[in-house]
């Protein structure tokens, strides 16, 4: 009898509620994250393209672009419940009926900076995609456990161009160059 009591007291409250506020985790992903920046994208909101989604955001990441225009949330990661979760910061953004698909991109650090800041796609896991009805008062997205993609280094892509080698190795020369023509002279 309590669990129905209970139940129906959810349902009521949720059939008040229009649209659906948005949490997030990641879980049991490595503390070493600990500080580090994330985006939330939910795909088709923001500009975000239904088709070649997460591409659309990894090919403005590798020229350098800032994304957080696209991004539904965003913030800095926190351990918490053994894990790390991820809520937008008072953001107010909401999600009405519909379903949605989501991934995370988590940087190497609070401040990603185009050219030094290395950067983790998080997406893939069923439990990324949720179906959210009219009246529900809020809704948690669970990554999983993202833990193994987060730490395999091949994971990780370069925020921003990377120069070819052959470019930093001219950019060397000249600067050994300038170097003993100063210390000729």
């Amino acid at each position: 009898m309590n669990k129905l009591l209970t139940f129906l007291s959810i349902a009521t409250i949720a059939a008040t509620t229009q649209a659906a506020t948005v949490g997030w985790s990641i879980g049991k992903t490595a503390a070493s994250y600990q500080g580090d920046a994330y985006q939330f994208f939910v795909i088709g909101q923001n500009g975000i393209p239904t088709t070649d989604s997460i591409k659309f955001i990894t090919d403005k990441l590798d020229a350098g672009t800032d994304v957080s225009s696209y991004a539904f949330g965003d913030g800095v990661l926190n351990t918490a419940n053994g894990g790390i979760t991820v809520r937008p910061a008072d953001s107010g953004k909401t999600l009405g009926a519909g379903s949605y698909t989501t991934f995370f991109v988590v940087y190497d650090t609070a401040s990603p900076t185009a050219g030094t800041s290395k950067y983790v796609v998080l997406s893939g896991a069923a439990n990324l995609a949720k179906s959210i009805a009219a009246t529900t008062a809020s809704v948690n997205f669970q990554a999983g456990d993202m833990s193994s993609t987060a730490t395999s280094a091949n994971n990780w892509k370069s925020f921003g161009p990377v120069p070819e080698p052959t470019t930093v190795a001219l950019l060397a020369l000249g600067l050994a160059a300038v170097g003993l023509k100063r210390k000729v002279a």
